[in-house]
């Protein structure tokens, strides 16, 4: 028994010690009246009499205590009828009906958990569903523009390939959500090539960045990162469809990629910089806030979703992000890998 559970007892039990150390000084005057020959042996005693008394109510107090706390806690992790019972006989019928009200609630809140994780494990069924669905007439309009090309305009073909990749982007982001709100998600975590996987997203995205006119300037070099291959594939796709999307048509626009080591920080990193129209000081505390598209005009036209999942994602394999924004000047971003 520690000294803290000790001092919480007598301060539980104080009401009772007060009355107990009256009750021995009017006691103590009777006997300095009776035998005041005797009177500092019978003093004794009865202060010894009386911690001793103290000592073992507060060690029976704490025994039967701890037996309760040991019921309570089975019943809150299984609110049985049984186990309800053994609460009930712990404490006392006079907290009968106490104990049964809290048992029907905890039950009732039992079932509606057990509801709502049903109810998400179809939504996840159904996500997954319709994203294997969805991927068919996906597939059909690739197949489409890329044997059909010679057959459109130069003009056509590029918003058609515009159109597939926002597409494509919206089903991963929803893909993404589903996963990241599931009961366990799974990572595979391996040696991963940043630059292997940059040249995949950058040829997906390159009808995108060939009909915005963005250059792309590359100083990427394989750094030694352990994650994982899809979140990190999404999350490189989704920082550089932003990129993409909120170029500055005024001016020559390029996306710039660096990789490197932070001799600060010892960590690597992955920097991806653009002239880009940036963002407002004011809006970029919440740039990862599910739903916000801040109040840049261009942006009212986002869902808000993407910069969410990236940075759900990278919480959830320990990559920092670090941002610098000024309006109408460019945007940064920067990802800190965890060490191996």
């Amino acid at each position: 028994m520690k000294l803290r559970d000790w001092l919480t007892l007598v301060k539980l039990s104080r009401a009772w010690i007060v009355l107990l150390c009256i009750n021995n000084a009017f006691f103590i005057f009777l006997a300095w009246v009776a035998y005041p020959e005797t009177f500092k042996l019978l003093v004794g005693i009865m202060i010894v009499f009386s911690i001793a008394s103290i000592v073992l109510a507060i060690f029976h107090v704490w025994k039967g205590q701890t037996k309760q706390d040991k019921v309570f806690y089975k019943f809150l992790r299984d609110p049985s009828p049984e186990q309800e019972s053994g609460l009930i006989q712990s404490i006392g019928e006079i907290q009968k009906e106490k104990v049964n009200d809290l048992a029907n609630k905890l039950r009732m809140l039992n079932d509606q958990i057990d509801e709502v994780k049903l109810r998400s494990l179809d939504y996840e069924d159904f996500i997954e569903s319709w994203v294997h669905e969805i991927k068919t007439p996906i597939s059909l309009l690739n197949f489409v523009l890329h044997n059909r090309k010679e057959e459109m305009s130069e003009l056509v073909y590029q918003r058609l390939e515009h159109a597939k990749i926002n597409i494509n982007d919206n089903v991963e982001q929803i893909l993404f959500y589903a996963r990241l709100h599931a009961a366990h998600v799974d990572y595979k975590l391996e040696r991963v090539s940043i630059n292997h996987y940059f040249e995949d997203v950058l040829l997906e995205l390159q009808s995108l960045l060939d009909e915005k006119d963005v250059k792309v300037i590359s100083q990427i070099e394989d750094v030694p990162i352990v994650s994982d291959e899809r979140a990190l594939q999404f999350i490189f796709k989704q920082i550089l469809v932003n990129a993409v999307k909120y170029s500055n048509e005024k001016i020559e626009s390029f996306i710039w990629l660096k990789t490197g080591f932070d001799i600060v920080k010892n960590q690597y990193y992955l920097r991806i910089c653009d002239n880009g129209i940036g963002v407002l000081n004011s809006d970029l505390p919440f740039i990862f806030d599910k739903g916000f598209t801040g109040d840049n005009t261009k942006r009212k036209q986002s869902t808000g979703i993407g910069l969410y999942l990236v940075k759900k994602l990278c919480d959830e394999l320990q990559i920092e992000i670090d941002v610098e924004s000024k309006y109408e000047d460019g945007f940064v971003i920067q990802f800190l890998f965890p060490e191996i």
